[in-house]
């Protein structure tokens, strides 16, 4: 029997290259730019933010991928909420390097919206709005002002 010390490879002595800043915010390929996010993948972040919300996913996984806003927000005090099953979502570019995405998220037989906004930084995307928006009762409906 052979121990793997026999198989490993010798690592190399080197260091990476220095990187200057304005190599780095250029999009040299050393550090290339953070790509686009396909409608997939933000539906997958959308999914660990409302797994986020409704506390069956610690707050703490999801530090890197949210603003401090946001996460201020999730983490608050979490009551017993139903399961969120995000449904449908649509996903557009109104500027570069921001992505905004709306879906139709489902819990205990009702639809509700929800709203995010995604901006790209160096490290990658972030979220920087996140919102879950649910209808009031209807005795609680705003009251317009009359168009003048």
């Amino acid at each position: 029997m052979r121990t793997l010390v026999h198989n490993e490879v010798p690592r190399r002595a080197e260091s990476p290259p220095a990187v200057t800043p304005h190599e780095h915010r250029r999009g040299d390929a050393r550090w290339p730019v953070p790509r686009g996010l396909e409608a997939g993948e933000v539906g997958r972040l959308l999914t660990m933010l409302l797994e986020a919300y409704d506390g069956r996913r610690p707050v703490p996984q999801i530090r890197g991928l949210v603003a401090p806003e946001v996460l201020a927000g999730l983490s608050g005090p979490h009551l017993a909420r139903p399961r969120h099953r995000l449904c449908r979502v649509h996903v557009c570019t109104p500027v570069a390097g921001v992505l905004e995405a709306c879906a139709r998220v489902e819990a205990a037989g009702r639809s509700f919206a929800l709203a995010a906004r995604f901006t790209r930084t160096p490290a990658g995307w972030q979220c920087v709005r996140f919102s879950l928006l649910k209808p009031g009762r209807p005795d609680q409906r705003a009251q317009r002002p009359a168009a003048a």
